[in-house]
């Protein structure tokens, strides 16, 4: 059983201990610490849960004397605020002036739904970065390296969602701009949608545009990995969560057409299948949002919810396995189903096959008939790292 004098020791052998919430892995290099927290709250009112989430999370902060670089809190409406109070009284050494994106996932009760935390350790604590008045993005680096996060931007002011995607497009290009990147170096972005179904097409039509404006659709393909996903973000049609990184021609690899699927931007979407990052632990590789579609870019299995389930695990354990990683390697996980059901299906039938640290919520994919989609963040083979599972609470 871990305990906090455990820190010397901790990340040089695989240790683990037990309690309802919270899944840790951490992955080290000589030049750095990379942990990864994926948090659920358990039962009781909603005090309870924020209580319960947060002090797991800050517990393994704290043991790891770790930075926060990207975070994200998914909840209903009604318990967001609750949510964030607590936060900002337990967590608050590591409040640095930049939210967690919040993310408005229904549930049949009124509750936290979960939260993921990004955080490095044995690096300098990150520069904090904003965009107007608004501090929005953290700027660190590591052995030669320069990376940026940034996490809910957003441009509510503004009327609809193509223009608000347009705008913060552009604030992540003045993000970037400030710590000496270019657009050409995003790795991963999350664009966060409301009432995705109604408008997808144009958020296409406004990042293929923002994209080719910048040369990033070139002879050379620039595009980052990507979900496009209709979670809602807190007070916006669209926020949009990214990774980039910069300083070596192999910081950022990209992957157009991997595993089962061709590329998508053969159907419209700008986006690769995947990408390989050199970060802090080694090396890391994100897997974009996938679903059942096929080579040539068709939606499969229509209304039968555990095909298409099946399909997508196929799908993205093809990207894994291109990728050289395993299951295993699997840091982060997301899967969004259209409806409880699906969830429900999801849950009991596959999630506890998945060695994966994986949060579940309601979302619709892109396209109607579509129910259901999946995006990893994993560790890449060729890397010198420990993997540490640690499953803990307060």
């Amino acid at each position: 059983m871990r305990n906090e004098s455990a820190t010397a020791t901790l990340w040089g052998k695989s240790d683990a201990h037990r309690s309802a919430g919270c899944e840790v892995r951490a992955i080290e290099s000589r030049a750095g610490m990379e942990l990864y927290i994926t948090a659920e709250p358990g039962d009781g009112s909603i005090q309870d849960q924020a209580e319960q989430m947060y002090a797991s999370i800050a517990k393994e902060l704290r043991i790891a004397r770790a930075h926060i670089v990207q975070e994200r809190l998914f909840a209903c409406a009604d318990s967001m605020r609750t949510a964030l109070r607590t936060r900002a009284r337990i967590c608050a050494q590591w409040n640095d002036d930049i939210a967690p994106t919040l993310l408005i996932a229904p549930s049949e009760e009124n509750r936290i739904l979960g939260a993921q935390v990004h955080a490095i350790h044995g690096i300098n604590k990150p520069t904090v970065l904003r965009s107007g008045n608004t501090s929005f993005a953290r700027a660190f680096e590591c052995d030669g390296l320069h990376y940026l996060t940034a996490s809910g931007l957003r441009a509510p002011h503004l009327t609809g969602g193509p223009l608000q995607t347009r705008e913060t497009l552009r604030m992540a290009e003045g993000l970037l701009d400030q710590a000496n990147g270019t657009l050409a170096d995003l790795a991963r972005t999350w664009i966060w949608m409301d009432d995705i179904l109604s408008w997808y097409p144009q958020l296409n039509r406004e990042r293929t545009q923002f994209f080719t404006e910048r040369g990033l659709m070139g002879a050379v393909c620039r595009m980052p990995a990507s979900t496009g996903i209709g979670v809602s973000p807190a007070g916006a049609r669209v926020a949009i969560d990214l990774f980039a990184a910069w300083g070596r021609e192999d910081a950022v690899a990209r992957f157009n057409a991997i595993g089962n699927q061709r590329s998508a931007y053969e159907y419209g979407s700008a986006f690769a299948r995947a990408s390989r990052v050199k970060t802090p632990g080694g090396s890391t590789v994100f897997c974009s949002g996938t679903a059942a579609i096929d080579a040539q870019g068709k939606s499969c299995f229509p209304g039968d919810a555990d095909g298409q389930i099946h399909m997508t695990l196929d799908n993205v354990h093809a990207v894994l396995r291109d990728m050289q990683c395993s299951t295993e390697d699997v840091v982060q996980a997301m899967a969004y189903c259209a409806t409880p059901h699906i969830e429900e299906h999801f849950r009991a039938i596959y999630a506890d096959r998945l060695p994966w640290p994986c949060l579940c919520v309601i979302g619709d994919v892109c396209r109607r008939d579509l129910l259901f989609e999946v995006e990893v963040q994993c560790l890449g083979r060729a890397t010198n790292r420990v993997v540490v599972l640690v499953v803990g609470g307060a």
